[in-house]
């Protein structure tokens, strides 16, 4: 046991690295990442917060509609949090400082674990803010066969790679007791080498972070070419890509977290060079899910920042109307309306800013409509459905 000791007090006066020529190395107050690094994840974790939380929010109190979409969403955030926090845990130790101002002891057992778990969060997390928003689009675009063809091989190539991606990085870095620090560096070296846990794990990551940009512009490119083919007003097409486009800040967020990942293979720096993959990973999985959660809350946010007619005189009470259950593009209209056989000069008008909705009624009402029926129906089903949420109540069902 005191030779166990004395190996580890050993251990703390060795660097992870020899530093440069002409180096010390600084294990008391050394340059770090870590500040920055911790501001972006934390922002962008708040932010993910606020969205998930109106999500829930306009599906339970003003559509009472809550789907498997949602679900996965609620799941994708926890795991994300978990994520944030064991990302955070590892920033300043040892992540963050270079490499040479880093004692050797700090590359132990728990965080070899803790990287394994952050590893394994991330992919978990990536499947579910994928899958997620892959169930909006079924819930959307259901009626389209091309959509759910498109929709569920999606799903199901998604959820088979991060499996094997979890499966592959538990296989690599088990058991982590072969990566534990000893006192000569000849001989840790030898062991770095020797261990699955360390290159192998590099390329899988790689390979995850090349596979999330693929994966990011095929679940983007799904809603788009629907929406494309509307046969619908342009500013309205317009309003209704410009939501589901919200999906390129994922994208770039991802294809610049995977150039960092190809930038760590080459990297021999190693706990410098990984507060920028851990930070843009945190970022892309919160500006994935964000993004997510766009959709349905666009709503919200609609009702939050239109703005109100102004009156200096007292109007006339008006009777509540019964509101249709609007979530950002994913409304049932009512069967059977008469609006289904207005044409588009018989549309109502309504005065100040639209929001285009009824998208779900409009792709299910597209596979069963003759031509000139179904173009009708077309502005109607994605007619501007605005609401008063001063005098409307909120709907009992």
């Amino acid at each position: 046991m005191a030779e166990s000791n004395e190996d580890w007090s050993l251990l703390e006066q060795i660097p992870a690295l020899p530093p440069p020529p002409g180096v010390q190395s600084n294990f008391h107050d050394p340059e770090t990442r870590e500040g920055l690094a911790t501001i972006v994840v934390g922002v962008t974790y708040g932010l993910m917060l606020v969205f998930l939380g109106l999500r829930i929010y306009a599906r339970v109190r003003i559509t009472s509609s809550l789907g498997i979409d949602d679900y996965l969403s609620l799941a994708a955030g926890a795991s994300i949090s978990a994520f944030t926090g064991l990302s955070i845990s590892l920033f300043g130790n040892p992540l963050g400082p270079h490499q040479w101002n880093v004692p050797l002891s700090h590359f132990n057992a728990s965080f070899m674990g803790r990287t394994l778990a952050s590893i394994v969060l991330f992919s978990l997390s990536s499947g579910f803010v994928k899958t997620a928003l892959l169930s909006l689009y079924l819930r959307v675009f259901s009626p389209n066969r091309t959509a759910r063809l498109m929709i569920w091989a999606g799903v199901a190539t998604i959820v088979v790679f991060y499996l094997i991606a979890i499966a592959l990085n538990i296989r690599f870095c088990i058991p982590l007791s072969m990566t534990t620090p000893v006192p000569d560096q000849d001989e840790w070296a030898k062991k770095l080498k020797a261990s699955n846990c360390s290159q192998p794990v590099y390329n899988l990551n790689a390979a995850v972070g090349l596979f999330g940009v693929i994966s990011d512009l095929y679940v983007l490119i799904i809603p788009v070419s629907m929406v494309y083919k509307l046969r619908i007003p342009r500013n309205k097409k317009i309003g209704i890509l410009g939501i589901f486009l919200t999906g390129l800040l994922a994208v770039a967020s991802s294809i610049t977290s995977t150039a960092f990942r190809f930038h760590q293979l080459k990297s021999y720096d190693f706990t410098w060079d990984s507060i920028p993959s851990y930070t843009l990973r945190a970022a892309e999985l919160n500006i994935g899910l964000i993004c997510n959660c766009m959709p349905v809350v666009f709503v919200v946010l609609k009702r939050i920042f239109q703005p109100r007619p102004c009156s200096s005189g007292k109007k006339a009470a008006t009777p509540p109307q019964p509101r249709t259950p609007s979530h950002a593009y994913i409304s049932d209209l009512p069967r059977g309306d008469r609006s289904l056989d207005m044409t588009e000069d018989e549309l109502p008008k309504t005065p100040g800013p639209t929001a285009v909705v009824g998208l779900k009624t409009f792709t299910r009402h597209s596979q069963r409509l003759p031509t000139g029926r179904g173009e009708r129906s077309t502005y109607t089903e994605l007619g501007s459905m605005e609401s008063n949420d001063s005098e409307n109540p909120r709907d009992s069902g």
